[in-house]
């Protein structure tokens, strides 16, 4: 009878480790994930520019949000840099923009390390500079090790500056570079790392 009782707490203790791991809180590891968007100018031109500056929290009830700090903005121009802060984002009035995720920590418990899932039609809130938009997209989960968590897009985002009142930045960004076109669609990419807090 003792022996059976132990092997059924072992059991039960096996079962609630996953269980008590993703209860936890979540912190993004800025340094391993990132943020980055396109630019399409002159019609064909393609950039690639990126936020270095993150940071963020799961928290055990699913409720993700990251914040990008709107100042470190990186396109490979000072000037451009500038320009995007001062006349598209507004970084003086809003500094940071937030991207919020609900995500379903039930669909979670039962990743192991290496594992991944892929959560479909996901509501996610963008913030840009006071105003906000509602995204539905795919997200991969992958379970990097049972304190580490990644979450990227299953595909580009599409963003369209329109959505959040920023293309009379961008048309003036247009003006000052003396560009013939800059488009208002923008696409996103990201990689959020999150590690549990013990």
């Amino acid at each position: 009878m003792l022996k059976s009782t132990i092997n059924f707490l072992f059991a039960l203790a096996l079962v609630a480790l996953p269980l008590k791991a993703m209860a936890s809180d979540w912190q993004l590891d800025n340094d391993s994930s990132r943020l980055s968007f396109g630019s399409i100018k002159k019609t064909s031109v393609g950039e690639s520019h990126y936020f270095p500056n993150l940071k963020g929290r799961v928290s055990a009830e699913g409720k993700a949000q990251v914040e990008i700090e709107l100042s470190s903005v990186q396109t490979g121009i000072d000037i451009r840099d500038d320009r995007l802060k001062e006349h598209v984002f507004n970084v003086a009035s809003w500094p940071q923009a937030t991207v919020s995720i609900d995500v379903d920590i039930a669909s979670l418990t039962a990743l192991k390390p290496g594992e991944m899932t892929t959560l479909e039609d996901v509501d996610t809130k963008v913030s840009i500079a006071g105003n906000s938009s509602d995204v539905t997209s795919s997200i991969v989960v992958t379970r990097l090790s049972p304190t580490r968590i990644m979450v990227q897009p299953d595909f580009v985002v599409m963003l369209d500056a329109e959505e959040f009142n920023l293309e009379s930045g961008v048309e003036i960004l247009r003006e000052l570079a003396e560009l013939s076109s800059v488009s208002t669609v923008v696409p996103v990419n990201y990689r959020f790392v999150f590690d549990r807090i013990e």
